[in-house]
């Protein structure tokens, strides 16, 4: 079987108006984190590290300043979230990797982006790694993946649904975009569910569309930023390449 790749390039929102309903299986994504409002998060005022300035994401996207005021960026993700819900088949669901974090001493947890979908379970990814630059904060090493699903949404089988609720797994190394995740993370929600057509309305680096394709199952992909658009176009190419010799071989 020949998994089929759809890529665009654009605003997911007037992207998704034209994918039809009920015709993803699963959605994997992991949105902008809102980080040119970042209250600090361990970075001292005045830090500067690569894509940071003062714990603030500084160059990360050439299209898209990631710095919207909260209740705008609340807005978004919700208008986003219903929209993936439209496309979700009737045993569908929503993998939303994101993080809680305090700001200017509040926290502020992905919940609060929830547009009122049913939450089936929350997952926790142990990502380890990382660097703190101040001794007033412990390392942060973990964020969420909400799962939103359909009423009919099931895992593949009883040794899926016997995996962990905590995922431990590292960080991508040498990844060009801000907020990268491993290609293991999305690997493992589509090996322990029955989907076929997975969608990423938050491309990025094209992560979900590498495990996609090594997995043989369909894509969709979106991204707004050209140039991270162009990185995921090359990175599924070559996965599918790859994928072709395996079916040759």
């Amino acid at each position: 079987m020949t998994s089929n790749i759809q890529l665009y390039q654009g605003d997911c929102l007037e992207v998704m108006k034209n994918i039809p309903d009920k015709s993803v299986d699963l959605v994997f994504t992991s949105p902008p984190y809102n980080l040119g409002v970042s209250s600090g998060g361990g970075f001292p005022k005045g830090t500067s590290k690569g894509k940071w300035s003062g714990g603030h994401l500084s160059n990360g996207y050439a299209t898209y300043n990631d710095a919207l005021p909260y209740h705008e960026y609340v807005e978004w993700q919700k208008a986003v979230l219903l929209e993936c819900w439209r496309t979700l088949s009737d045993t569908g669901a929503i993998y939303y990797n994101h993080k809680p974090r305090v700001q200017n001493g509040i926290l502020q947890t992905p919940l609060e982006l929830n547009p009122g979908l049913p939450l089936r379970q929350i997952v926790i990814w142990e990502r380890n790694g990382g660097i703190n630059f101040s001794p007033s904060f412990y390392l942060p090493t973990h964020e969420w993946i909400l799962i939103f699903a359909k009423p009919d949404f099931r895992l593949r089988d009883k040794k899926a649904s016997g995996a962990k609720d905590i995922w431990k797994v590292g960080q991508e190394r040498g990844n060009p975009h801000p907020a990268p995740f491993p290609v293991e993370l999305p690997k493992i929600a589509i090996e322990t569910t029955k989907s076929v057509t997975i969608m990423d309305p938050f491309m990025g680096s094209g992560t979900t569309g590498v495990a996609a394709k090594n997995l043989n199952r369909n894509f969709i992909g979106i991204e707004m930023d050209e140039g991270y658009f162009k990185i995921a176009s090359s990175r599924i190419a070559d996965a599918e390449l790859a994928q072709e010799r395996i079916e040759k071989a």
